[in-house]
């Protein structure tokens, strides 16, 4: 079995390292066989990780990604070649992803202490009868604390209800993180991941942060906020303008 971290944040959102620094931890500190890099409406991590990746042979592999933010909360869209495009309607995003030949998966889901996609969301895409528009998997287990609120109201009714794919992600924005949310799969390559999501034959598994690793997101807590609250925004609002200009 294949061990996937498909939800890692870097210095260009609100993580706190670089996609450098993330290869090189991933490579001597983990056992992970796929890693993505999955910032906040930014595809410039997933284009430098590409890159890295192909200036030099790592053990593990690497899947394009990105969390877009939708009307109606978050949303990993994997296996993409080019960004979505933020704030549109949750079913377009989930379109556009599938037009890429990507997976779109929900992360955290149904959590209030971030911008999550909630139940009748959910629902909604399920009962959508547009062929591109569908769930590919769900994240459930996220081992942040906004994962942890609403961990076992997901495993509830995602084995009820949503019968979707399950994964596993970190959510990761420190190097220490990485490797606490993880994907089980069958194979161990990028293309092995997707496949082993797309036939329902992944598995979620991880740990809860420690109160050692609480401890340490409590110390680089004002620099990650000034990162996710100022300079993302800022960004943001830099691109925006330039593209207008």
């Amino acid at each position: 079995m294949g061990k996937a971290d498909i939800h890692i944040h870097s210095e260009h959102s609100d993580g706190m390292a670089s996609v450098a620094e993330i290869f090189e931890y991933v490579e001597y500190k983990t056992d992970l066989d796929v890693i993505a890099i999955t910032d906040h409406d930014m595809f410039d991590g997933a284009r430098a990780a590409q890159e890295l990746a192909a200036k030099r042979k790592y053990r593990f592999q690497v899947l394009t990604g990105m969390e877009v933010t939708t009307r109606e909360g978050h949303l990993l869209a994997l296996g993409i070649s080019k960004p979505i495009k933020s704030l549109q309607r949750l079913d377009w995003s989930i379109a556009q992803i599938h037009a890429q030949g990507g997976v779109a998966i929900i992360p955290h889901p149904m959590s209030w202490l971030i911008r999550s996609v909630g139940q009748r969301g959910i629902l909604r895409i399920l009962n959508d009868r547009a062929p591109e528009v569908y769930f590919d998997g769900i994240e459930a287990l996220n081992p942040s604390i906004a994962g942890q609120v609403t961990v076992a109201k997901t495993k509830r009714l995602n084995a009820s209800v949503f019968r979707l794919p399950e994964t596993g992600g970190s959510d990761a924005h420190t190097l220490g993180m990485i490797g606490t949310g993880v994907t089980h799969f069958q194979g161990h390559t990028a293309q092995a991941w997707l496949d082993s999501l797309r036939a329902g034959q992944t598995r979620a598994d991880g740990h809860f942060w420690t109160r050692r690793e609480a401890l340490e997101l409590a110390r680089i807590a004002p620099r990650q906020s000034y990162r996710a609250l100022v300079k993302l925004p800022a960004r943001h609002l830099r691109r925006a303008l330039t593209r207008r200009a």
